[in-house]
Formats: C-alpha cells, structure tokens, sequence
C-alpha cells in the first residue's frame, strides 16, 4: 500500500492539470474570460469611485483621476467580442437574452465604451469626472438591467 500513497496524489495532480488544460483550450471558456477579465478591472475602478463619491472611502483627488483614466482606457477596447454564442451557461454573468438580442446588446455596448472613453476628456478634474461618473454608472445599468443573469452565483 505505501508504494502507492505517492502514485495517488500524482495521478489526481495530472488530472487537475489536463482536466484544465482542456478548459483553457475551450473557445467558450476563452470567450468568458475574455469578456470578464476587463469587466473585473472596470467594476474594481468604478466601485473605487462610487465609494469615494459616496464617503465610505477617503477622497483622494489623484487617485479618482488615476481610476478615471484606467475606465477611458478601458474604452479603447472591443468589450463585446467575448459575447459568442453559446458562452452564456457555466461561470457567467451574462445572459442567454445576449444571443436573442444581439443587435440591442452591441448598441448598448458601444454606448458603454464610448461612455469610458468620454472619461479621458474629464480626468485631471475631479467636479466634472464626478458626473462623468454617474453618466457611466447609467450606461452599466443599460446592459445590466437587461442582460445581467440573475441567478449567477459566483
């Protein structure tokens, strides 16, 4: 038996890796990623944001420019190629209504990206990158009101 106390732990070791390296080579998985990856680093800068507009983090001037300059250039990038068909089931937030409405969904899209990048005429001025601010807070509600699914469970 103790031959093969070691044999065990390496087999389910290999495994894990192959089961993974499957995962990864999977065009569903790699369209998830794809679109979940930016929309993490948005949702950290604008929570950022919102905190300190709402109090519960210090002011810091600097800082809510820096995050306002990483959201515009967020909006350089073609958030939507992520969304293919097929790619609404498993570790997602997106919506199957995605696929049924593609047409709406890249709209508002676009609309989005345009919102983060209209944050780089504003950075450097706290007032008016406050309201730019709210103006993208609108534009995630726009796709999230519609296409965000619900019964994620992270």
């Amino acid at each position: 038996m103790k031959r093969y106390a070691f044999a065990i732990p390496a087999i389910l070791s290999m495994s894990i890796v192959s089961a993974h390296s499957v995962a990864a080579d999977d065009p569903i998985v790699k369209a998830q990623e794809l679109r979940q990856a930016p929309m993490k680093l948005i949702g950290n800068n604008f929570g950022f944001m919102v905190g300190m507009l709402k109090g519960e983090i210090p002011w810091n001037a600097t800082e809510f420019s820096k995050r306002g300059n990483e959201l515009a250039a967020m909006g350089q990038l073609d958030l939507g190629r992520g969304y293919m068909p097929g790619s609404y089931k498993g570790h997602t937030r997106a919506s199957a209504d995605i696929a049924d409405n593609m047409d709406d969904f890249n709209s508002k899209m676009r609309d989005f990206e345009s919102t983060l990048r209209d944050l780089s005429a504003v950075t450097g001025k706290p007032d008016a990158l406050k309201a730019a601010v709210k103006d993208l807070g609108d534009s995630c509600k726009g796709c999230h009101k519609e296409y965000k699914n619900r019964e994620y469970a992270g």
